[in-house]
């Protein structure tokens, strides 16, 4: 079965936001924890790497719930409304929280770092179990996961651009106010 372009477009977009999320944190997060709230550098470690380890057990376990899934969405489509609807609100409370510093300001981010992580299993993992089920030519895979390839070298590079563009809008390698800016920016 041949797979529609405006499918494989589609499909793509969806790299689009998972490789924000991937990429953003990774660049901003750790400086912002440490230079903005005052976390000590090692417990802002503790708190980047969390979500790393939670993913060990979150996407075994959103795997097999979107595999047992039986709706009228389809198995997948269910767990990806959920990811996708929670994600942004939670990436921006990482960068938009209260005022908080210190440990408090830690706990904090890392709550809502995992909660981010969680949302973004619920979308990432079903995610890439569809072109599977999306067609059984090995060919018409292989250009969905093209289109999806594309869509996460543009977003790594965009967000990687734009993100700290935004925190340093004004010249001064941000402000508080600027990362909670960004955090609401790429949420949208």
């Amino acid at each position: 079965m041949i797979v529609p372009r405006g499918v494989r477009l589609g499909y793509g977009v969806g790299s689009f936001c998972t490789a924000t999320f991937g990429a953003v944190p990774g660049l901003l997060l750790l400086y912002y924890m440490t230079n903005f709230l005052a976390v000590p550098a090692w417990l802002a470690g503790v708190v980047v790497a969390a979500p790393k380890i939670w993913d060990l057990v979150v996407n075994p376990l959103v795997g097999r719930w979107s595999d047992r899934t039986v709706s009228r969405m389809g198995p997948r489509r269910p767990w990806m409304l959920a990811g996708a609807c929670t994600l942004p609100p939670a990436f921006a409370a990482l960068f938009a929280g209260p005022p908080l510093t210190g440990t408090p300001a830690a706990i904090y981010v890392g709550v809502v770092f995992l909660l981010a992580a969680t949302a973004y299993a619920l979308f990432e993992v079903p995610y890439k179990a569809m072109p599977a089920e999306m067609t059984g030519d090995y060919h018409e895979r292989t250009a969905l996961l093209q289109w999806r390839m594309v869509f996460i070298g543009a977003a790594t590079v965009i967000s990687g651009v734009v993100a700290p563009a935004i925190v340093n809008s004004q010249g001064d390698g941000g402000t508080l106010s600027s990362y909670r800016l960004m955090g609401v920016t790429i949420a949208s």
